[in-house]
């Protein structure tokens, strides 16, 4: 049954009920490195065998100064 709500009160609810693991937080994170990869790729500015994805030791990224909590951590040889 589709209601409208107003969008405030459409988030608070969303907020509370969903429910999101450190699985999904973490198969999200591996998704989102291969989509990079993939583009770093075909646009053809580094060679494949040049990138690697590696499992980050913990979900929350290490505290670096001036850089966001939400990235992705490139080594490139």
């Amino acid at each position: 049954m589709a209601k409208d709500l107003p969008v405030p009160e459409m988030e608070k609810l969303m907020l509370t009920y969903i429910q999101v693991t450190d699985d999904d937080l973490r198969r999200l994170a591996v998704e989102r490195a291969s989509r990079v990869r993939d583009h770093l790729v075909t646009a053809g500015k580094v060679e494949a065998e040049r990138v690697f994805l590696v499992t980050p030791k913990a979900l929350p990224p290490e505290r670096k100064e001036k850089l966001r909590d939400s990235r992705v951590d490139f080594r490139i040889r």
